[in-house]
């Protein structure tokens, strides 16, 4: 197997990096022919799984964050070449995607978990999964639209706090974010041609069930099925956000009370004022913005028996 690895190489902890090479050390050992390809600026993997798409790879590892893996699987479809497959080395502050789909991650200087996520690689046949789409651009966990965007946007501008303390960063962030945020009128239109409409401070469309490192917002959520687990919160009011937000954290499958629920294979989002939006926790853009599902448009190498829970 000839490979590319592209690397972030200020995903997480600095000290977290160094456990990189036991990843590499474990492709040459199984035999597979690896180039790593260090990212330089933001939104490089994207340029980069392109480039290797294009250029034949048959296989591109991302060793970095659920932002990289994101950005990886968007220049992978935007090359238009069929069947390359995506392996993920978690090395991220977060690592959504890696706990959603049983990958280990490092946890410490000395952690070999990257040579276990390169096993994985090497010992599983690739599996077709969903990606959602965003107007045109991929993501493979999730989109958001208004209040976590704003959070997403304050938290990436101040990394240097982000990775010293992550879940510091992001609670501060979101409850200072949730405090000062205004709602705006949104109008919502599903697939089946229901529409939506309301002063909605948060829209969250779902590829998987975990969102934010620990939350199960959408506990019905399977990475195959064709559509997207749709999560509007509809309370403008500060105060009922927030309690409703942690209301929804703690007891996802329980929680409906200021929050709308769908599965759609679509959705189109306007605001006035227009809204930022970010997939997979990377800003992207502003509304409108149309989000839909692409079914089973993705070859990636997984552990079938991990994940059972999370297929259809």
């Amino acid at each position: 197997m000839q490979a590319i690895i592209i690397r972030n190489p200020i995903s997480g902890s600095p000290q977290r990096q160094f456990a990189f090479a036991r990843a590499e050390e474990a492709f040459a050992n199984a035999g597979w022919e690896t180039q790593v390809w260090v990212t330089e600026y933001k939104g490089h993997a994207r340029d980069l799984a392109e480039k290797a798409a294009l250029d034949g790879y048959q296989c591109v590892i991302v060793a970095g964050g659920d932002g990289s893996i994101g950005q990886a699987v968007d220049g992978l479809l935007r090359s238009g070449v069929a069947d390359v497959q995506l392996g993920v080395i978690p090395m991220g502050t977060g690592n959504v995607f890696a706990r959603e789909m049983g990958l280990p991650f490092p946890k410490s200087v000395y952690d070999d978990a990257p040579a276990r996520a390169a096993r994985i690689i090497i010992e599983n046949e690739p599996m077709r999964v969903d990606v959602g789409q965003a107007n045109g651009h991929s993501f493979l966990c999730w989109a958001g639209a208004g209040l976590d965007a704003v959070i997403t946007e304050q938290v990436e501008s101040q990394l240097a706090f982000k990775r010293r303390a992550p879940l510091v960063s992001y609670a501060l962030t979101a409850l200072k974010g949730a405090l000062s945020y205004s709602s705006a009128a949104m109008t919502l239109r599903l697939d089946d041609g229901e529409t939506l409409t309301g002063r909605f401070p948060l829209v969250v469309a779902s590829n998987i069930r975990l969102y934010a490192r620990y939350f199960r917002l959408t506990p019905g959520a399977k990475i195959d099925d064709g559509l997207l687990d749709l999560l509007v919160f509809i309370d403008a009011s500060k105060i009922r956000l927030l309690y409703g937000a942690a209301r929804v954290a703690l007891s996802p499958d329980g929680c409906t009370a200021g929050l709308i629920r769908r599965q759609v294979r679509s959705v189109a989002i306007a605001a006035n004022p227009p809204q930022p939006y970010h997939l997979d926790g990377d800003p992207l853009g502003q509304t409108p913005v149309e989000i839909r599902s692409l079914h089973r448009r993705l070859l990636i190498r997984l552990d079938r028996s991990r994940i059972a829970d999370a297929l259809t």
